[in-house]
């Protein structure tokens, strides 16, 4: 597995998970980090290496990443190397192709066409661009939705590379039991009016310049509160944005918190504002928490977890009123029904499904003589050793 780092975000999540559960099952995994660690290599199985290439202070550009993962490729000699979004898996491709070995899976968890039109826009078409030359390169294409995996077909049209769709598994059993633990948050542990609850980077990806308006609207017509789990550049510009809405008093950004889940199943609505995703983790454990869900229809992923609407509600994106009308509406419509239902719905993000469909695509392309051990170094011990 390659990523830059295992920072909060839901990529990394996934990364440590799929590292996980192919290390679970007999495979000889690494965890090479570029940049940094991250709070979720605290979740890394003992089981899998944790190799970062910044050990020691050192500060790692790009070609200092490529020969390092050049040096591994060589002494290693890796049978498949998982690369998690796009500036980590385009290094990946050109240490594999320096390196003369084409193993390199790019891991997709953004819908890159969408992405590039509201983030970063001049950078992300330059990446897109690299992604149109280099990923037709790779082994193998992952992406964690339908609708992701159709961005990047549109992308790659001309080259025709196919790209497997595998949905981010969860243990959906821990996060039941994790969604039912104590928080340290008077709103939720001693509700006088409803709570709604949001979770992501504060970045304009997340469109909490709308979210925030729409609650000022809502706030007009009935009294709550709303919650913003998460950290990012934008957080002094959306209190402001707070205060000067009039709101300041009942929106509280409490930055980041490592079991979020466990505020979701206390709160009375799950929000989601974005403009675009690919298959937002915060979607899939609000269903598992049980609670009600209120998303915007972008692309990609919220139509795929809440399937179609049934799980949730969706509206238009960068729509502030049918935004806060359906606060409003889910908010007097109380708590979700048919819990047997959603847990049905769940099954396709369990651990075990996305395990198998990673395996299935290591051995497509690179079969094993025996089941659980690596074809070249049986069942070696796997450390936590730099290269």
């Amino acid at each position: 597995m390659f990523v830059e780092h295992l920072g909060s975000g839901g990529a990394e999540k996934v990364a440590v998970n799929v590292a996980n559960a192919l290390a679970a099952s007999g495979f000889a995994v690494d965890m090479l980090m570029w940049r940094g660690k991250g709070v979720n290599l605290q979740d890394l199985s003992p089981h899998v290496g944790a190799i970062y290439f910044g050990e020691g202070g050192a500060k790692i550009g790009v070609f200092g990443a490529i020969g390092r993962l050049v040096d591994y490729h060589r002494k290693r000699r890796p049978e498949a190397v998982f690369s998690h979004l796009e500036k980590a898996s385009l290094v990946a491709l050109l240490a594999g192709l320096i390196a003369g070995r084409r193993v390199t899976i790019p891991c997709i968890h953004i819908d890159l066409i969408a992405y590039a039109k509201i983030n970063h826009r001049l950078k992300r078409n330059v990446l897109n661009a690299a992604v149109m030359l280099l990923y037709p390169l790779a082994r193998d294409i992952v992406a964690v939705s339908e609708g992701a995996a159709q961005s990047a077909r549109r992308l790659l049209g001309l080259f025709n590379k196919p790209v497997r769709v595998i949905y981010n598994g969860f243990d959906i059993d821990r996060l039941k039991s994790v969604s039912k633990r104590a928080v340290p948050q008077a709103w939720l542990n001693d509700k006088t009016v409803p709570v709604m609850i949001a979770c992501g980077r504060l970045t304009e990806q997340k469109a909490y310049d709308i979210m925030l308006p729409a609650f000022a609207r809502l706030r007009a017509r009935m009294p709550a509160r709303l919650i913003i789990l998460g950290e990012g550049p934008l957080l002094a510009r959306l209190r402001a944005l707070a205060d000067e809405l009039g709101v300041g008093e009942d929106v509280m950004i409490p930055g980041f918190v490592p079991d979020p889940i466990s505020w979701f199943a206390k709160s009375d609505l799950y929000v989601m504002s974005s403009r675009c995703e690919a298959l937002p983790t915060v979607l899939i454990e609000a269903l598992v928490a049980g609670v009600p869900i209120l998303s915007t229809d972008c692309p990609s992923g919220p139509r795929e977890i809440l399937d179609g609407g049934r799980f949730g509600d969706l509206v238009p994106v960068d729509d502030t009123e049918a935004l806060s009308v359906a606060m409003a509406r889910a908010l007097e419509a109380g708590r979700v029904s048919n819990p047997h239902a959603r847990a049905r719905h769940l099954e396709r993000f369990s651990l075990a499904r996305m395990f198998e469909q990673y395996q299935a695509v290591i051995e497509a392309s690179f079969p094993r003589p025996e089941a659980g051990l690596p074809r070249d170094e049986g069942a070696r011990t796997v450390t936590r050793a730099g290269v």
